[in-house]
């Protein structure tokens, strides 16, 4: 192992958010999952050789990153606070900062150099790539400002993770392929998240939508367009929790039959968006929905608000990612729709409301 000299002076990375549509918690166990990025919610990070442990402790001030404007925020406090949020805009909210990764805000990470042992899940996947380039005695300093909400289920740790791998390969002017990248994520995942499937890892670096299983993301087709909602409850997610939740009620037949309707309710959800089958999506996460809630996975919050969307006449409703808290997701064919959904989804008490655009080929 031995030192090497960065090919620029700072390299710079960048990862996005996602969703999973259909088929958290089943996957770990061998189901397949879809997942979609969100390109608006994004981390940027910036690596550049750190030449003491000072450069964790007193680091330079992370600029102020804008994601894309294609994902819109309407109503809620961060609407409230930023002009550009007002309805008809595009501007993604602003949110506080909060510890640096895997919880997202701004913040630095050192990796490298004589006797460094990684601690956190990012940590573990810089070094891993490090180590995989033959690269361990360089200090380096990995400064991120992730405007992905924290412990949402919106894939904030695979997305700082994959943006600190990114920074560090383009400071070292090491080439780096998807599938090596996911896997260097994915290293960082199990350690962050014990039993991690892998989904988020992919999705992180996946550039549309994929369909997940036994560890090998596919590209999957969409004909049609819809809106899909996703709708912050304000109550973090209880991932870890969930995932010893689920894996328990996953045994014996009871668990096969749950794992059976998992898969064919997410083939379904295939099929149906390849055909622009956008009702026939819909009932489909309902129904994985209630399959979340015989697993345990679901919260008081997250049932009022799904069936606020459905009252509100969303095509579909779910939770997202770990549950316990976190997201939903409302499906709408129409921007009407999305608006009175969004406004039904308001007043059962989520914390904010984003409307993403899902755009496939022409039906």
């Amino acid at each position: 192992m031995t030192a090497v000299s960065p090919r620029r002076d700072v390299g710079h990375g960048s990862a996005h958010a996602k969703v999973i549509l259909i088929g958290e918690h089943t996957v770990v166990h061998g189901s397949p999952a879809i997942a979609l990025p969100i390109p608006a919610l994004t981390v940027h990070a910036r690596a550049m050789l750190a030449p003491d442990s000072a450069a964790t402790q007193d680091s330079p001030a992370v600029p102020d990153f804008t994601a894309a404007q294609d994902f819109t925020a309407t109503r809620g406090p961060a609407a409230a606070q930023n002009p550009r949020t007002a309805e008809g805009s595009t501007a993604v909210p602003d949110f506080p900062a909060a510890p640096l990764l895997p919880g997202g805000g701004a913040g630095v990470i050192r990796v490298g150099g004589p006797g460094f042992r990684p601690r956190t899940g990012p940590e573990f996947a810089v070094d891993a790539a490090l180590r995989h380039w033959n690269v361990t005695d360089t200090p380096i300093a990995v400064h991120t400002e992730s405007r992905i909400p924290v412990a949402r289920g919106l894939g904030s740790s695979a997305a700082s993770t994959a943006a600190a791998v990114r920074a560090t390969a383009a400071l070292l002017g090491r080439s780096l392929e998807d599938a090596d990248l996911a896997a260097f994520v994915q290293v960082g995942e199990q350690h962050s998240h014990g039993r991690a499937s892998g989904v988020d890892a992919a999705a992180a670096v996946s550039h549309g939508p994929i369909r997940f299983r036994a560890g090998v993301p596919t590209p999957i087709p969409i004909t049609g367009r819809a809106l899909l909602l996703v709708a912050d409850t304000g109550v973090s997610a209880g991932t870890r929790r969930a995932v010893g939740i689920a894996t328990a009620r996953l045994t014996g037949q009871r668990g096969l039959e749950m794992l059976r309707s998992a898969e064919g309710l997410t083939e379904d959800a295939a099929t149906q968006l390849a055909h622009g089958d956008w009702p026939g999506v819909g009932r489909s996460l309902t129904r994985f929905h209630e399959l979340l809630v015989d697993l345990g996975v679901s919260s008081d919050v997250l049932d009022r608000a799904v069936g606020a969307a459905l009252d509100a006449g969303a095509l579909g409703a779910k939770l997202t990612g770990g549950g316990l808290g976190g997201c939903l997701l409302a499906l709408a064919d129409h921007p009407a729709a999305a608006a009175r959904i969004s406004e039904r989804l308001y007043d059962s008490g989520v914390h904010q409301v984003w409307t993403l655009p899902i755009e496939g080929e022409p039906k």
